[in-house]
């Protein structure tokens, strides 16, 4: 249940952003400003509205310090000098100033809201622009006609996104960084941020309203007044017939397709055939809206009460005999109207898009004048301080063992720590190989900060080291991880932990041959990493160097022991056990014909 809740919650919130990202606003409607600022009214919500930034601004972060450095270094040796730069842009309103807009709009719309900023584009850069169009730092100390900056980085593309920011930092050389100083410590300074944007808005591009209110009324009114005297009728007849018609048809067409490249042309035919129909129902009298209704006729005589004849049943029933007398002084009326209206309206309508540019600057300015005294913003370092200083440590392996990597080491690796007080403590790794020793690369340094440190402490390091031998477990010291080695030293000479013994192997060839000797086998056994090694040493008698060269790695302290094997010409073979021993340079002598 929780997994669906998150899940449920994730996809609001990518329908709120995808909501953010396509709002549409009107251009012709809903537009006002409030406290310098203009509002727009979201063209789906009448009640959301959203605001159009001034101009950029320095960003702040969330403890509310702004994102911004101006930094001036010296040499007092006068070696170098110059400054730093940075600042971070946003465009955008503060939420204080959001909450108040807010506030002040709902004075004139009582149930509107600000939803943000309104959504923005970047704009492209010109034909044979090689800057963005959108984010530009106008600037002559930032420049590169002036000479006075060493390099300049900018993000490139305008804060025009909600939370997003451009970043700006230069490295200034020493005019430079004199001059913008003093630009940043008057009311305008030499640094103004260009942002060149664009919002898309809804705009009417064709309204046609079609009105037709057609009204037709007829009136009738007839009177006859009959008195009888000596049974003569007299019967009169005032007949009133008035027919009237009114017929309205209002056409009215805003046309904005040319100005807003629109192709409307449906739309006007439509309102064509439209009109020319309304037209022709309207003033058609026979079928149209204003067709005559029936005629009423006047008070006919058999309609005065009394005088209507006798039809054949009635007197089929009743015979002659008396019938009820009406009198003859009658007054009939008869008065009829009728009123036919007919109301026709059409509304046609097509809207498009159209994209209003933003172009805005903002000035870096008075930051100095607020903020001269904090040195988070504006200070001066001296690069004679102990904060700059560094120490360098060199390692270098022992040009004794160089030739281990050869056939013994694979590589050394060599692991610095410097603490550093309060601040994060420094760490670097080394590694020695067999290509850095073949190139004769047998040092390496690592240079760690003193960052203010005043004490001789600041000299004192740590230090671990792994020898990764052939065929064998990899050898750390101190053979504890969580432990180091404590130096002060400028210079560390690395040295595997291994005793080198080189042994000078001699003997006679002329020997040899009177003895009848036709060679021998001097083998070497010794500990190595908790192993017994054998190394043999071979002499021929017919040999042209008397003297054989052999280097051995022991285990720290170890003894070593030798053993020789003679063979004679004669097929005899002889061994002689010499016993262990620390000697560097033996001398072979066949043995006896007795031994």
């Amino acid at each position: 249940m929780r997994k669906l809740c998150v899940l449920c919650y994730a996809v609001l919130a990518m329908l709120v952003i995808c909501e953010s990202a396509y709002a549409l606003v009107k251009l012709d409607e809903g537009r006002m400003m409030v406290n310098g600022i203009q509002l727009l009214q979201d063209y789906a919500d009448p009640h959301s509205y959203y605001y159009v930034p001034t101009y950029p601004r320095v960003a702040e972060n969330d403890d509310g310090t702004l994102s911004f450095l101006c930094l001036k270094y010296v040499d007092p040796a006068g070696k170098t000098g110059g400054g730093l730069f940075h600042a971070l842009i946003e465009f955008s309103l503060p939420p204080d100033a959001v909450a108040e807009l807010e506030k002040e709009l709902k004075k004139t719309v009582p149930d509107a809201k600000i939803v943000g900023p309104v959504p923005l584009m970047q704009s492209e850069p010109a034909e044979g622009e090689d800057e963005p169009g959108s984010f530009e730092v106008v600037s002559a100390v930032l420049g590169d006609v002036g000479g006075f900056t060493r390099k300049v980085v900018t993000s490139g593309k305008a804060p025009i996104t909600p939370g997003s920011r451009a970043a700006l930092a230069a490295i200034l050389n020493q005019q430079g960084a004199t001059l913008l100083w003093d630009s940043l410590s008057g009311p305008t300074s030499d640094v103004s941020i260009a942002i060149n944007a664009y919002y898309e808005a809804a705009v009417m591009g064709f309204d046609a309203r079609i009105t037709a209110d057609v009204s037709t009324v007829y009136e009738h009114f007839s009177r006859v007044i009959n008195v009888q005297q000596d049974y003569t009728r007299r019967q009169i007849r005032d007949i009133v017939d008035d027919l009237r018609r009114n017929g309205t048809i209002k056409v009215e067409v805003l046309d904005r397709t040319k100005a807003l490249d629109l192709k409307a042309g449906d739309l006007q035919a439509l309102v064509d055939t439209i009109t020319n129909k309304i037209i022709e129902l309207m003033f058609d009298a026979k079928t149209g809206f204003s067709a005559d209704p029936p005629r009423e006729v006047a008070v006919e005589q058999n309609q005065i009460m009394g005088r209507q004849s006798k039809g054949w049943l009635a007197r089929l029933f009743t015979g002659s005999g008396d019938q009820k007398y009406y009198t003859d002084n009658q007054y009939v009326m008869k008065r009829r109207e009728d009123i036919r209206q007919n109301t026709f309206s059409v509304v046609l309508t097509k809207n498009s898009t159209v994209k209003v540019p933003i172009n805005t600057a903002g000035n870096i300015r008075g930051l100095y004048d607020a903020l001269k005294d904090d040195p988070r913003y504006f200070r001066v370092v001296n690069l004679a301080d102990p904060a700059f200083e560094f120490r360098t440590i060199y390692f270098q392996i022992d040009g004794d063992y160089a030739s281990s990597f050869q056939d013994t080491v694979n590589f050394v690796a060599v692991n610095v720590r410097k603490k550093l007080g309060e601040n994060p403590e420094f760490t670097s790794t080394l590694r020695f190989s067999y290509d850095n020793i073949k190139d004769g690369k047998l040092v390496q340094e690592v240079t760690y900060p003193r960052l203010g440190e005043k004490e001789a402490s600041w000299l004192d390091y740590e230090y671990q080291v792994s020898w990764s031998l052939r065929n064998r477990s990899t050898i750390a010291i101190p053979s504890d991880p969580n432990k180091w080695l404590k130096a002060n030293d400028p210079a560390i000479s690395l040295v595997p932990p291994l005793d080198k013994q080189v042994i000078e192997v001699d003997a006679d060839r002329g020997v040899f041959n009177d003895s009848g000797v036709m060679s021998a086998n001097l083998v070497f056994e010794y500990p190595l990493l908790g192993e017994t090694k054998r190394t043999r040493v071979t002499l021929r008698s017919r040999d042209t160097e008397s003297t054989s060269q052999v280097t051995l790695y022991t285990d720290k302290g170890s003894k070593i022991h030798a053993k020789v094997t003679w063979y004679f010409k004669d097929g005899r073979r002889v061994v002689q056990d010499l016993g262990e021993t620390k000697e560097t340079y033996f001398v072979l002598f066949p043995p006896s014909a007795e031994g």
